[in-house]
Formats: C-alpha cells, sequence, structure tokens
C-alpha cells in the first residue's frame, strides 16, 4: 500500500505487468481504478474522482519510485 486515504487506497504490485501503473481500491464497494504511470491516463475500472486525481498527482513521484524499486525488469 503507497497511499492510504479515506475511502480508498493506493497499491503498486510487485512483479506486475508493463505499462508502470498503480491500482486504486475503493473502500465502499468491490470497484477498483487502474491508472498510468506518470501520466495518471485511466487504463481500466471507473474514472477516478478528482479529490484523488489531485492525491496521485501530488503524490507521482513516490508512486513512479515505488513502480520502478518493485518492478525492476519493466
Amino acid at each position: 500500500k503507497i497511499i492510504k486515504g479515506d475511502s480508498y487506497n493506493v497499491y503498486v504490485y510487485p512483479e506486475d505487468h508493463a505499462p508502470p501503473h498503480c491500482h486504486i481500491r475503493y473502500k465502499n464497494d468491490e470497484a477498483e481504478s487502474v491508472v498510468g504511470l506518470p501520466l495518471l491516463n485511466l487504463i481500466a475500472g471507473k474514472p477516478v474522482p478528482k479529490p484523488i486525481r489531485n492525491v496521485l498527482s501530488n503524490k507521482i513521484n513516490e508512486l513512479t519510485k515505488a513502480w520502478t524499486q518493485l518492478n525492476p525488469n519493466n
């Protein structure tokens, strides 16, 4: 878990497939969003609410660093 929000958590998984991305899992339902890094483009799932997109944008360096460390072969 890279970011813990009130209604969501953001994950970067080790040995994940390219392209670089993060997973947003929402606590109030079973929905998930997959967002590309570093452009924050929606790859799959439900659209990311603007407040969460803002958090991702502010943490983009942390997210991309996590991807690089956990997925050195991608």
